[in-house]
């Protein structure tokens, strides 16, 4: 049952406003598609009435009137077709649409005149047949004007009601039925037309509402949500657009920024203010940011810029002093107070590589050797640095391809306690020969097993032969071991490590772990759940490097560490700085109230042992007792050391 309130609330709607243009586009794609056939259509219908009423109507009703109709109506045909694959713009879409409203009405009151005046010519059968093909063709022009609402209705109810009255008043009863049919006929079908536009329209509401979902989340997915900067994603995108339309003219520059002590601050004051400093920060570089300059967040403290525009490497070093200066400026939440730095580091294209990636690996070894070398400044990737990027990369394919039980071996330097002077543990060093590159210094081939995950195949294999050796050993001798950070926040390494421990034969009292302050700074939670387990079985920790990296004494008090040992930079400066004098003196301090072990490491004056020993140091190690030797020479020193002790007793 026709529902009249609805329909009428259907006739009255209007469109959104904010949907205009998108309606305009979807109504003129479907009348581009569809119109040309209605006038085809309209011109045939026009033919065969025009034929119908050759022999009853004037030449003027049946030729000259719809000749100009045909006119009409294959040059309005050959228009819209004119107009097919053609990209129209919102604003002439929307006057295309006004153009169609003014024909369309003028062609059907052009028309229903016409066929008004063939009315009074024809008999009961030619009204019959005159009715039938205007309804038809109002059919036809209904439907192909659905999208068009209002003028698919206005043109119905122009000649439907006249030509159905006309036929009622003047027909007999069987007309008058017929009539009544086609009104209920026409009725129905403005009720189609109107119910058709509507939906019409929400489906294009809900397109284009998929299409604004669409875009919110492809921004979504390409911004970094704290910060608001361009993601790592969007990043590389934007950086890939840019080299293509580089081409290989040059002056494109990439760059990686990376905060400097954000770790304690964030471990410190908790996330919430890590987050503010993040977030301050990241405001900070977008003031650099500009139509050839491009800043994200790559994740972390970590950040990347990306420089167009033809600049040089002059402008580039200058541009990264200025990012450095600004972020070095002190942040002040509340009571909080955080001074932190940057380092960055530059590559440029096409000079150091070709492709987005490239361009950022050779940015990050460039951040990578400013944070080991020049903290808190711009390095700009050089060809030394390309030099010992191949040759990393040389050590790392030598190192999956090796077989590490027969080329890596441990070497073991000893400790000495001060008050005794006698050897009371080793500590174990791993040692390469690589039959590819030859002798490999640990401090090249570790980091590069650190990046490529393949410290802990390093670290199971040196801690198996260190165990191994260390079971010859008596008693009352201790083997120190470093651990990597990638190891103690592995899982997976971490049971491996103590399933070695436990099936060694050395008591777990005589290992010690060298934990390094970076590992704890990496994250403490893992770290601290790794010791413990450690503590749990009985191994000693020790805390390797200290002052060395971003010293807090919250570490010490919070984790159950038996032993602190003094950085070498600190021995080695003894002499000439009495600020490193007084560090050392005040870490001993420390570990004489908190009932810690003292151990200082890089000892190689009889000078630095006297103050050492004078300060209250409890173990020392460098070269002045003994360079690392291998396991076979181990027994020699330690006879040596049975000697000296019984020597120590008798006298």
């Amino acid at each position: 049952m026709l529902d009249l309130p609805a329909f009428l609330h259907l006739w009255r709607s209007e469109a959104p406003s904010r949907l205009q243009q998108e309606l305009d586009r979807a109504r003129l794609s479907q009348l581009v598609s569809h119109l040309p056939l209605l006038y085809v259509i309209l011109c045939l219908n026009v033919v065969t009435i025009a034929f119908m009423f050759a022999s009853a109507a004037p030449p003027a009703l049946t030729f000259a009137a719809p000749s100009l109709l045909l006119f009409a109506g294959v040059t309005r045909a050959f228009f819209w077709v004119s107009r097919r694959n053609k990209t129209i713009c919102p604003e002439k879409a929307s006057a295309m649409l006004h153009s169609v409203h003014f024909f369309a009405v003028g062609f059907a009151f052009a028309y229903m005149v016409w066929t008004l005046a063939l009315f009074r010519y024809s008999d009961t059968g030619l009204r019959t047949q005159l009715v039938y093909t205007v309804v038809i063709t109002n059919i036809v022009c209904s439907f192909t004007l659905a999208h068009l609402r209002r003028i698919a209705l206005l043109i119905s109810f122009m000649s439907m009601p006249v030509f159905l009255f006309m036929l009622g008043y003047l027909g007999g009863a069987d007309a008058k039925v017929i009539a009544l049919n086609l009104m209920m006929v026409a009725v129905f079908l403005a009720y189609m037309v109107t119910v058709s536009a509507r939906d019409f329209e929400k489906l294009v509401d809900a397109q284009l509402r998929s299409v604004e979902l669409a875009d919110e989340n492809r921004l979504l997915a390409n911004t970094d949500s704290l910060t608001g900067l361009p993601n790592r994603r969007e990043f590389f995108a934007r950086l890939e657009k840019a080299i293509d339309a580089e081409g290989e003219g040059g002056g494109l520059f990439v760059g990686v920024i990376d905060l400097d002590g954000f770790k304690p601050v964030n471990d410190l004051y908790g996330h919430a203010i890590g987050d503010r400093v993040l977030k301050e920060f990241a405001a900070r570089l977008e003031l650099f940011a500009g139509d050839a300059t491009t800043i994200a967040r790559l994740g972390g403290d970590e950040f990347g810029i990306f420089v167009r525009g033809g600049c040089d490497d002059p402008d580039i070093m200058n541009l990264g002093v200025q990012i450095c200066a600004a972020m070095k400026a002190p942040l002040k939440f509340a009571d909080v107070y955080a001074g932190l730095s940057a380092s960055v580091g530059f590559a440029r294209y096409p000079h150091d590589a070709m492709d987005a990636h490239r361009l950022y690996e050779r940015a990050d070894y460039a951040l990578y050797f400013g944070k080991q070398h020049q903290r808190g400044e711009a390095v700009l990737f050089s060809s030394d640095h390309e030099s010992k990027m191949l040759f990393n990369a040389r050590i790392e394919l030598a190192l999956r391809n090796a077989d590490l039980e027969k080329e890596m071996t441990v070497e073991f330097q000893p400790l000495m306690d001060v008050k005794t002077q006698q050897i009371v543990a080793f500590e174990a060093l791993a040692r390469w020969n690589s039959p590819e590159i030859g002798s490999v210094p640990p401090d090249l081939f570790i980091p590069v097993a650190e990046s490529g995950d393949l410290i802990h195949l390093v670290t199971r294999t040196v801690l198996r032969k260190a165990l191994a050796a260390a079971r010859e050993w008596p008693e009352d001798i201790g083997l120190s071991f470093n651990l990597s950070t990638r190891d103690l926040m592995s899982s997976y390494a971490m049971t491996q490590i103590i399933a070695l421990i436990e099936s060694s034969g050395v008591r777990p009292g005589r290992l010690e772990i060298e934990i390094t302050e970076t590992t704890l700074v990496a994250d403490f939670d893992h770290a601290s759940r790794a010791i413990r387990r450690f503590k749990k079985m009985g191994v000693n920790i020790a805390l390797d490097d200290f002052g060395a990296g971003y010293s807090s004494l919250s570490y010490v008090h919070r984790l159950p560490v038996d032993r602190i040992k003094i950085d070498r930079s600190f021995v080695q400066e003894m002499h000439a700085s009495p600020i490193a004098r007084d560090i050392i003196k005040s870490v001993i301090g420390l570990c004489d109230n908190l009932k810690l072990d003292c151990a200082t490491e890089g000892v190689e004056t009889v000078e630095q042992y006297d103050l050492l020993r004078k300060y209250g140091c409890d173990v020392v190690q460098g070269f002045l007792f003994g360079r690392p030797v291998s396991p076979e020479e181990i027994p020699d020193l330690l006879t040596g050391n049975a000697v000296a002790q019984d020597e120590a007793r008798r006298a």
